[in-house]
């Protein structure tokens, strides 16, 4: 009885230490995150430049998404966001530029990245009017089903 309460305890105090994953990453894999990040954000970049807006919400993990907007509102549902990006994107008819500038890429772990960056767009809108936008946003991608995605983004407008 001794033995197999020993054994209860033992496993009990262990096994949990055994099962969890190692989240935190070695230098070589923070440097192939980074590079699956940044290959995730251009994807995402084409897919707004060429007004794609299924292959836009591919990068998104719709379960878990949630953002801080520019205009200080919070979106707290992937539908949401969805509803509002149909919107407008239907009075976009095409973008002119978009470039990124000042990209960095944090690793937090093995499953966890920060995106921060800042941004000018040159739009040409539906009307025929020009729009200049420009601002930094803060992205949050996990990967926790083998791919990349956005759970939360945050964005700001310079003025």
């Amino acid at each position: 009885m001794t033995r197999y309460f020993i054994l209860i305890i033992s496993c009990t105090l262990l096994l949990p230490g055994c099962i969890q994953k190692d989240v935190h990453a070695s230098k070589a894999e923070k440097a192939e995150i980074r590079a699956a990040v940044s290959q995730s954000f251009s994807g995402l970049v084409e897919s707004v430049t060429s007004l794609d807006a299924n292959h836009y919400y591919e990068f998104f993990d719709a379960d878990k998404y949630t953002s801080l907007n520019e205009d200080g509102t919070v979106t707290h549902s992937f539908e949401e966001f969805q509803e509002a990006y149909d919107e407008q994107i239907t009075f976009i008819k095409k973008y002119n530029s978009l470039a990124f500038s000042n990209v960095k890429i944090t690793v937090i772990d093995r499953n966890t990245a920060i995106l921060v960056n800042e941004y000018e767009a040159e739009v040409l809108l539906q009307s025929g009017d020009m729009v200049m936008a420009s601002g930094g946003g803060l992205q949050v991608w996990s990967n926790t089903t083998g791919e990349w995605k956005l759970v939360s983004v945050s964005s700001s407008a310079k003025q």
